[in-house]
């Protein structure tokens, strides 16, 4: 599992969760992946999520866990283009976890992204 695991609390959002999310403009909860650390998601309004996709990209990571840990029905990609910050209220539902590995895969796409790399 990634950093979320069994040390959620109800309520807590945490780093590396599958949420539902509610987004400005579109009709359907859509899934993302909190990257925000711990301590912003405890304390801000907002956390940072990058979007989840069923359409493969060059700036897009493979969400490669299975679907018991992701709570994602097709194969998707982390959209890294798109992370962004997004008001709490718009998290609809905790689905899973991507793990470490994946964690730290589309922490490298988002450096891409940023160009940190």
């Amino acid at each position: 599992m990634g950093e979320c695991g069994s040390r959620n609390h109800v309520g807590r959002i945490v780093r590396a969760e599958i949420w539902t999310v509610e987004p400005a403009g579109f009709p359907k909860p859509r899934p993302a992946v909190v990257v925000s650390i711990n301590p912003i998601n405890d304390l801000c309004p907002d956390v940072l999520l990058v979007p989840l996709t069923t359409r493969p990209g060059p700036l897009r990571v493979a969400i490669s866990d299975p679907a018991e840990a992701t709570g994602l029905k097709e194969a998707s990609y982390a959209k890294c283009e798109s992370v962004g910050p997004v008001h709490k209220s718009r998290l609809k539902a905790r689905i899973g976890c991507v793990s470490r590995p994946n964690l730290r895969k589309i922490e490298e796409g988002l450096k891409r992204v940023l160009g940190l790399s």
